[in-house]
């Protein structure tokens, strides 16, 4: 079974031939096989309601707990994040901005601050703005909230987790949009430019004062999830029609200096990565830092309660893993999850003459 829908397959005329992104590890990695089962019932254990599991486009596992249907959407929590990123690798495709440019060229109202003055998208996406994470008196700042919030560190400096980078890029992008004349709403871009050439749906989307939440708040179908993770793996491409621009989206998966296991809206959880800045408590959220020194590449789009994307390069494998989220199972957020353990089960070492 292939993942695209029959009707985009014929559409587009798609070759699932794939060539791993040079922006991951090109050394030869143990052979693997899958095991579905396993991988199904540790991600049960968790609380997990779906496991999908993509090979060069073929589905190998699709299971579901009993009670949920595969046309059952999800909330993804932060997993939203990893759509933002795609979006700014379609808006450089757009030359509606770069990954390095000033947010001040675009939020005027920086100009002359001596910190805000000196961010770059980059930073943004990045999550080392240096901007401060207190959104007033809501859950999640609303774009003007965002843009009002002071810097309390140089960018570039340090990683703070928080949804007001996001909410920043998300005026960035309604100003450039409007200045050129188009839907100034970012996820209707997102939408036209991405998701709908791919067939994919997103079934709710947060929004505040009008606006989309572009750092979480998002639900879909794990299956949707799941092509999305692989239009990713294939570099932003369908065939050889290209939807978004590669070189940004290779830099999607570049650590930065302030988080050697964050890249721009993806995590980075390999040994190879675990560098002196990693924090005790993302080792422990992502503990795939901590398995042996030939695991495999993998990016991680991670939401809370265990909301999972996970693209395994030199495997050719999209892995989705999903809960009901934190909204509809509160006990989700406190389940004893781990990457670690869900990929080894999942992930059974062959072993070859060489070994």
């Amino acid at each position: 079974m292939g993942i695209w829908p029959k009707y985009l397959i014929g559409a587009l005329l798609i070759a699932f031939a794939f060539t791993v992104s040079s922006a991951f590890s090109q050394a030869r990695p143990p052979q693997y096989s899958v095991d579905c089962d396993a991988a199904a019932g540790a991600s049960r254990r968790g609380r997990g309601i779906a496991v999908i599991v993509v090979h060069r486009g073929d589905v190998l596992c699709e299971r579901y707990a009993p009670g949920v249907d595969a046309s059952d959407s999800w909330e993804l929590a932060s997993g939203v994040k990893s759509f933002t990123g795609v979006m700014a690798a379609a808006a450089v495709q757009d030359d509606l901005l770069t990954l390095d440019e000033l947010v001040a060229d675009t939020i005027t109202e920086w100009r002359e601050d001596p910190l805000r003055s000196r961010i770059t998208i980059r930073h943004l996406l990045s999550q080392t703005s240096g901007l401060g994470n207190r959104a007033g008196g809501r859950l999640l700042p609303s774009y003007s909230d965002a843009i009002s919030r002071r810097s309390i560190d140089e960018a570039g400096r340090r990683f703070r987790y928080g949804p007001h980078h996001f909410a920043v890029f998300g005026e960035v992008m309604r100003r450039k949009l409007e200045t050129a004349g188009l839907d100034a709403t970012p996820l209707h871009y997102l939408s036209r430019r991405v998701l709908l050439p791919l067939g994919i749906s997103v079934e709710r989307w947060g929004m505040i004062d009008g606006m989309p939440t572009l750092s979480e708040n998002g639900s879909i179908t794990p299956m949707n999830w799941a092509r999305f993770g692989f239009f990713v793996q294939q570099g932003g491409r369908i065939g050889d029609l290209a939807l978004v621009d590669g070189p940004t989206l290779e830099a999607m998966f570049v650590p930065s200096a302030a988080n050697s296991i964050y890249g721009l809206s993806w995590w980075l959880p390999h040994p190879d990565n675990a560098g002196d800045q990693l924090s005790r408590r993302m080792g422990r959220m992502l503990d795939t830092v901590h398995a042996a020194p030939d695991f495999p590449a993998v990016a991680i789009a991670a939401g809370a309660g265990g909301q999972r994307l996970y693209i395994l390069p030199e495997l050719e494998l999209v892995v989705v893993r999903m809960t009901r989220g934190v909204r509809q199972d509160p006990q989700s957020r406190r389940a004893d999850w781990s990457d670690r353990r869900f990929l080894e089960r999942l992930l059974v070492r062959v072993e070859t003459q060489a070994d």
